[in-house]
C-alpha cells in the first residue's frame, strides 16, 4: 500500500503529511467544470479494503459491525477515543456540521467511531459519546487488542496507549483522519485534518451524485 509518513503525538489533534493538494477526480453526474469533480480527500492506492472486518455495534447492543457501508449507502469513518481533548470533539462536530447542512442528502450517509481505547471506552459510554454528535451515530468497539491493530494498518492509522505505573490508561495517541467507506468495504476517500467541513461537504455532494 502506497503511504506517507504521519507526524504522530499524544492526544493532540494534528496534520497528516499528506496535504489538501493529493486529489483525484472521479465520475460524477452532469459532468461539465472539472472543478466539481475533483474531491479534495485524497485516495490511497491500492486502495484499503476494511470490509473484512467485523467489530462490535455498541449502539446496537453489540451485534456484529461488518466495516462496510449498507447498499446504496456511504460511511464515514473515525478511530478515536472519547477522552480525546480536541482531535476527536472538533472531527466529529465537524462531520455533525457537514450531515446538517446536506439536509435530505444526509440520509444516505452512516457515521460511526471505532474507539481505539476499548478500556475505558465502554459501550455505554461510547454510545453516549457518539451519539451526542450524531443522532444516529454507530459505535464501534473490540476489545482484541490484535484486531485494533489490523483494523488500524488497514485504514493506513497509527495508535497508541500510555499507562501509569499500575497499568491503568493515561492518554491516547492517535493518527487524525477521516475515512469514507463504501459498500464493498473499500476506503474511497481519506480527509486529513487540515481539511475543513467545507471540503468534507463539497467531496460528500460530489459522490453523493455520483
Amino acid at each position: 500500500m502506497t503511504d506517507t509518513p504521519v507526524r504522530f503525538t499524544i492526544a493532540r489533534r494534528f496534520a497528516c503529511g499528506l496535504a489538501a493538494a493529493l486529489v483525484f477526480a472521479v465520475s460524477a453526474c452532469g459532468g461539465g467544470d472539472n472543478s466539481s469533480q475533483t474531491l479534495i480527500g485524497y485516495r490511497v492506492e491500492p486502495v484499503p479494503h476494511v470490509g473484512a472486518f467485523t467489530v462490535d455495534n455498541a449502539s446496537q447492543a453489540g451485534e456484529p459491525f461488518q466495516l462496510r457501508a449498507e447498499p446504496d449507502r456511504l460511511l464515514i469513518v473515525f478511530l478515536g477515543f472519547t477522552n480525546c481533548p480536541d482531535a476527536c470533539p472538533t472531527a466529529l462536530a465537524e462531520v455533525r456540521h457537514v450531515m446538517n447542512r446536506l439536509g435530505d442528502d444526509s440520509a444516505a450517509l452512516d457515521v460511526a467511531m471505532l474507539t481505539v481505547d476499548p478500556v475505558r471506552d465502554t459501550p455505554e459510554v461510547l454510545t453516549s459519546y457518539v451519539r451526542g454528535f450524531v443522532d444516529r451515530g454507530i459505535a464501534l468497539r473490540s476489545e482484541d487488542p490484535a484486531t485494533l491493530q489490523q483494523i488500524a494498518e488497514a485504514f493506513g492509522a497509527t495508535f497508541a496507549t500510555e499507562h501509569d505505573h499500575d497499568g491503568l490508561t493515561t492518554d491516547v495517541g492517535h493518527t487524525d483522519q477521516t475515512y469514507l467507506v463504501d459498500h464493498n468495504g473499500d476506503v474511497i476517500v481519506t480527509w486529513t485534518a487540515e481539511m475543513t467541513s467545507d471540503d468534507l461537504e463539497h467531496d460528500l455532494r460530489i459522490l453523493l451524485d455520483a
